[in-house]
């Protein structure tokens, strides 16, 4: 891995997208929306004022997990294993560490015992269960399908250079069969090439397709949260964030209070892997601290709509701009209308 760079100051990262992984969850647009609530019921903390470099760049996203997720069960009829859930996350097997699938296999044909102790992580509590193996053609085994790699793709919202980190995503990277978040051990973006859209429609949602290795690195992070992943720059492409980005200027973050109904940008990567800042609307505003579906938006600029046909999938974490603060990112889309969707306040991003 890369030494990361300490010293970064600009950043403007033209990234491209892979389509294994979706990033961009959906939601049906019939979904409650109060669009009375009253500002007075959001508390605001007085801050000093905090500046960001805005981004809008496609990236490409690898990720070990932390332990093993169960996805199912090998008997269809199974409801479930030794009290071992879908969505488990399993960190141990005999009081031995689980980093991969491969440790499972050569753990339990190790100690060949017929019960083992599993201890996994259910909704942040873990838990231990005995275990009966299963043993077929000389090899133990526990009967579980489990996953341990992902791939996906989503769009770089802001670097902050006070903690020199990057922000994206603007939601958790989750697992496309469970739905439950996923433990990162260490993850990695990637500057993806050969970049295709698929436009959506109201038939169906849109994505984005590209293709990129371990020689387009960019950068790493171990963080995935609710809001998002942050992480960090490699040094390699110092230079080339540099050049890119002199004529950049850090922009404002605004807060809650400053979002307003109305006019504003997105900023995304374009064909030809430029940033470019398209209209939307802002149509309602949610004070709801925890939801993260904090405004309504619908995309309104004709040149992004020809281009995506709206919000598609690997768009979430595009920033967005009103007044010229950044004061927010993409977060979801409508299925039965792509041209609208649900952002997050900049400053849950900011505490990533």
């Amino acid at each position: 891995m890369n030494k990361i760079n300490k010293n970064f100051k600009n950043i403007w990262i033209i990234l491209g997208a892979v389509s294994i992984f979706t990033m961009v969850i959906i939601f049906n647009k019939n979904c409650n929306v109060n669009k009375e609530t009253q500002i007075e019921a959001f508390t605001i903390k007085n801050h000093d004022k905090k500046f960001v470099y805005p981004m809008g760049n496609i990236i490409g996203v690898k990720a070990n997990t932390d332990g093993v997720l169960v996805l199912g069960y090998e008997e269809e009829d199974v409801g479930y294993i030794g009290g071992i859930q879908i969505g488990d996350n399993i960190v141990k097997i005999d009081n031995k560490r689980i980093k991969n699938s491969q440790d499972v296999s050569e753990i339990l044909n190790k100690i060949k015992k017929s019960k083992v102790e599993v201890t996994f992580e259910r909704k942040n509590k873990y838990k231990t269960e005995v275990i009966e193996t299963k043993k077929e053609n000389g090899k133990y085994k526990l009967g579980l399908w489990v996953r341990d790699k992902i791939s996906g793709i989503g769009t770089m919202t802001f670097y902050d250079p006070s903690m020199e980190k990057f922000k994206a995503i603007g939601h958790a990277i989750k697992d496309s069969d469970t739905n439950e978040l996923l433990k990162i051990k260490q993850g990695y973006i990637y500057k993806p090439e050969q970049l295709k859209i698929v436009k959506a429609s109201n038939e169906k949602v849109g994505k984005i397709k590209g293709d990129f290795n371990d020689s387009n690195l960019m950068g790493n992070f171990s963080n995935n949260s609710e809001l998002g992943i942050s992480g960090n720059i490699t040094e390699n492409h110092n230079k080339e964030f540099n050049v890119a980005n002199k004529e950049k200027q850090l922009i404002e973050v605004g807060r809650p209070q400053d979002v307003k109904i109305g006019d504003a940008v997105i900023l995304f990567e374009d064909k030809n892997k430029n940033i470019t800042s398209y209209d939307i609307k802002i149509e309602s505003i949610v004070y709801d601290k925890g939801n993260y579906r904090d405004m309504v938006i619908k995309v309104v600029d004709d040149k992004l709509l020809e281009y995506t046909g709206g919000i598609v999938q690997g768009m979430s974490g595009a920033p967005i701009i009103q007044n010229n603060k950044i004061i927010g990112a993409i977060t979801h889309v409508f299925r039965d209308n792509p041209k609208k969707g649900y952002g997050i306040f900049i400053d849950e991003m900011i505490k990533l």
